[in-house]
């Protein structure tokens, strides 16, 4: 597998430790400065980049529209379908939790570099559910509704949320699930998907 490749993590440690689970499957290892231009290269390359804030989700999408002949795998600090689905929509070709194992790296990566995907079921499922018409929003969120959804992109839990609100969690349940019809999404996956495509989040 002639690839050069490329991981960018903010540990030194967890960039060398991936590059040693690759170690048998790729070509020459590097620990570029300046990634933009690296991908621009004319041989393959792929880069396995973790994000973790607005600057890292910038840069993976610069890096996919690359004009090289390079692949790019999203490193997924918080693990939740809307950051699969945000990676794979910037243009990568995979993506996979920061704690990955190590047989699940090289399954990914394999992947990646073979032109497949690998993702989790609720994410292909999210995804084959796109295409779906959904019914016209007529209700803008409120800035607390908006401030419910953020917390659900980023991964806080429905009993969080309720907490800081002062409902129960079965209310806060009726809440939300009130709140997705009104957006015409049929559940939270699609609700997120919408707010994003409508940058409320």
């Amino acid at each position: 597998m002639s690839v050069r490749v490329a991981v960018s993590d903010p540990l030194e440690m967890y960039r060398h430790g991936v590059m040693a689970c690759l170690g048998d499957v790729l070509i020459e290892p590097e620990e570029p400065t300046d990634l933009r231009r690296w991908a621009q290269g004319a041989d393959r390359r792929v880069i396995l980049l973790t994000v973790r804030e607005a600057a890292g989700w910038d840069l993976l999408s610069d890096l996919c529209q690359a004009p090289g002949n390079v692949v790019v795998i999203a490193i997924l600090e918080e693990e939740n379908v809307a950051n699969y689905l945000r990676a794979i929509e910037a243009g990568a070709a995979g993506a996979m939790p920061r704690n990955v194992s190590k047989a699940e790296l090289r399954a990914v990566f394999r992947a990646a570099v073979d032109g497949s995907t690998l993702l989790p079921t609720e994410v292909v499922q999210a995804l084959a559910g796109r295409g779906t018409q959904r019914t016209p929003t007529t209700d803008h969120p409120s800035t607390r509704e908006i401030g419910w959804l953020r917390d659900l992109a980023n991964g806080v839990t429905v009993g969080r949320i309720a907490e800081g609100a002062g409902y129960s969690e079965r209310m806060m349940f009726r809440l939300l699930r009130d709140l997705y019809a009104r957006l015409g999404a049929r559940n939270r996956t699609e609700a997120l998907m919408l707010a994003r495509e409508r940058d409320w989040i």
